[in-house]
This record gives structure tokens, C-alpha cells and sequence, in this order.
């Protein structure tokens, strides 16, 4: 018998198969290890895709529908949460790396679904054969899929409209040093077009998030400046006053640093380098203003 969440989530996708209108908040992932290379395609809600990681192409509705239709008729809402593995660690194995062969998660309607295969146990040539003709079912229009060559070409492209906002993602933290200290620690992150951001406490921990959709010109103009300023150029070493953690990510392309007090490095060493990471946490931090001023309350467990 189906648990009540599988019911729901059938439900969820039966109907996404048969109405677009009731697509609201699709999200699939797919990938599997084969012969020759490993494969994977990330599909949004309105039809934007991805395909391993690397190139942006468009679904058509039918296209979403074969793929949802693909899954209910694999049962895929009854399927068990993982095939493989080992349910008993055997000592000899113990230095024996896990890792998943193929995997499926799937989101719509506030109604979510995933299952994993690990390598060594059982097999399932069922699942693999369906998380396998879904991915190619997308292999070939991903075939005319766009790119970038670097984060700063994958910047200007989402500030163009050449890639969706889907494929960018941003990640600011700032720490508060004691607390003494004037300033609050925050996490600022942007995926696609919606901001969210947490203030911190020295004393209270974090405050629940408030979230803020952002137009296509506002993630547009922020991609612009980004750009501008161009983070893939900052040194590892950037001077901050206080701890700063910066991650921006458009397709397969990402940067991630650190910027604190370093010994021997001050607000002049890196000249107009520094001058551009001040200019694009200044940026950072006025959209963590405007998400508190502007945005929802977002309760979380976290």
C-alpha cells in the first residue's frame, strides 16, 4: 500500500502530466554513471534546462509531458528511496567507497520524490533504465544548448537574458567579530530570481530568513554589476575588515573565497582590486537591505 506521501506526490505528478498550469514548482534531477561518461540534466519549471552542469537548452511543454509521463508509468512515486549498498557495515569493506550510480529527485506542487542507487548490493536495471531513457529523452535538444567559457561570460550572459536566471546562484556571508561589534553577521543567498538572507546574532543565533522574488531587470542589473566588477580577478588573500565568504556560481563555472584581516595585506595592497571586491560586497550588502525592507518572513526548521 502507498504511504500517504507517495499518494500525494502521484497525485502531484499525475496532474503536472496532464495540466501545465499545475506545474508550480517542477524541479528535476537526473544523472547516471555510464559508457562512456556520466550524464545529468536539471530541469525547471518553466521548461529552462541543464544539461551536465555545462550548456542551457529550452523544453517544450509536450517535452516536460513525455518526461512526466516517463515517470508515472515507471511507478516512480512507489519506487523504495535507494537500491544498493551494503545494510551492514562488513568490517573488510570498510574502506570501500560508496558512491551513487544514478539518481533521480523529483519536485512539483509542494509534493517531492528521490531515489538513489549506490554502488555494490543489489541493482535495480529498472530505475537505471528509466533515470537513462529520461536522460535521453534530453540529450538531444541539449545538443543546441548554450554556454558559457568563463564566470565572467556566463555573468553578462544571465545580465543579457542569453541564460536564464536559473543557472546563477550567489552566496555571501559575513561574520561579526564578538559581541562587541557594531555590525551584525548576515547570510545573503540568491538562487535564480529569488534572494533570501538571515541576520545573526553574536547572542541570538540567526533570525528566520525573509525572502524577496526579484524582477528579470533587478537580476539582470545584478549579474550587470557583478560583472563589472569582475570577482573571478580578486586575490585569495583580499583584505576585509572582518570575515567575508563569497561564492557565485553561473553553470559549470564557479568562484568561491574567503576575504578576512591577512598578515601583511591592507585595504591598499591590492589597489583597484580591492577597490572592486569593496565595490561588489557594498552591492551585496545593499540587496540584504533591500530583501529585509521589502521581503516575506520565511519560516524554516534550520
Amino acid at each position: 500500500m502507498a504511504s500517504s506521501g507517495s499518494a500525494r506526490f502521484e497525485s502531484a505528478l499525475e496532474e503536472a502530466a496532464g495540466d501545465p498550469g499545475k506545474r508550480n514548482g517542477l524541479h528535476l534531477l537526473a544523472d547516471c554513471r555510464g559508457e562512456p561518461n556520466w550524464r545529468s540534466v536539471e530541469v525547471f519549471e518553466n521548461g529552462v534546462a541543464v544539461w551536465g552542469g555545462e550548456l542551457q537548452f529550452q523544453l517544450t511543454e509536450s517535452e516536460i509531458t513525455r518526461l512526466l509521463r516517463q515517470l508515472l508509468a515507471a511507478d516512480f512515486a512507489l519506487l523504495p528511496d535507494r537500491y544498493g549498498g551494503i545494510a551492514e557495515p562488513d568490517r573488510m569493506q570498510a574502506n570501500s567507497a560508496r558512491s551513487v550510480v544514478c539518481s533521480l529527485s523529483v519536485a512539483v506542487a509542494g509534493a517531492e520524490k528521490a531515489v538513489l542507487q549506490i554502488n555494490r548490493g543489489e541493482q535495480s536495471e529498472s530505475f537505471a533504465r528509466l533515470v537513462n531513457d529520461l536522460l535521453d529523452s534530453c540529450e538531444e535538444p541539449a545538443a543546441d544548448g548554450v554556454g558559457a567559457e568563463s564566470l565572467l561570460e556566463g555573468l553578462d550572459k544571465v545580465a543579457s537574458g542569453e541564460l536564464d536566471p536559473a543557472v546563477f546562484e550567489l552566496h555571501f556571508q559575513r561574520l561579526s567579530e564578538g559581541a562587541a561589534s557594531e555590525e551584525q553577521g548576515l547570510i545573503l543567498g540568491v538562487r535564480g530570481s529569488t534572494a533570501a538572507t538571515r541576520l545573526r546574532d553574536p547572542a541570538g543565533g540567526y533570525s528566520e530568513p525573509s525572502q524577496l522574488e526579484l524582477t528579470p531587470a533587478e537580476v539582470s542589473e545584478l549579474a550587470w554589476q557583478l560583472a563589472d566588477n569582475d570577482p573571478s580577478r580578486f586575490p585569495k588573500n583580499i583584505w576585509a575588515a572582518s570575515y567575508r565568504e563569497l561564492s557565485i556560481r553561473v553553470l559549470n563555472h564557479e568562484l568561491s573565497m574567503v576575504a578576512r584581516p591577512y598578515k601583511g595585506v591592507d585595504e591598499e595592497t591590492h589597489g583597484e582590486l580591492q577597490q572592486d571586491f569593496d565595490a561588489t560586497i557594498e552591492l551585496l550588502e545593499s540587496l540584504h537591505e533591500r530583501v529585509l525592507e521589502a521581503g516575506s518572513s520565511q519560516a524554516t526548521d534550520a
